[in-house]
């Protein structure tokens, strides 16, 4: 039996990110290959490193899934500036 991957695509918007106070910012969770994710934004990095950082994340709490609960996936993120150019790829798998 094979494997299948289901693809999803998200975008958000981010408005005025460089003028955010927040440490980080989730975004709306999203569902894909049977499971809640979300993305976390740390404009000012992981532990404050000075360079933006961006993180997916299981939606429910570690304590709410079985022990030994595991999920693959292959996900890539972009950064676009306001006027849509792209400036950044980065794959994440």
């Amino acid at each position: 039996m094979g494997t299948e991957f289901e693809e999803t695509l998200m975008s958000w918007e981010i408005g005025n990110l460089s003028k955010r106070n927040k440490h980080e910012i989730s975004l709306d969770p999203f569902s894909s290959g049977g499971c809640e994710w979300f993305v976390r934004v740390c404009p000012e990095g992981y532990c404050s490193d000075g360079h933006l950082s961006l993180g997916l994340h299981v939606a429910k709490s570690r304590k709410s899934l079985r022990l030994g609960w595991k999920r693959r996936a292959i996900y890539s993120f972009g950064l676009m500036n306001q006027s849509g150019k792209k400036l950044f790829e980065s794959s994440g798998n």
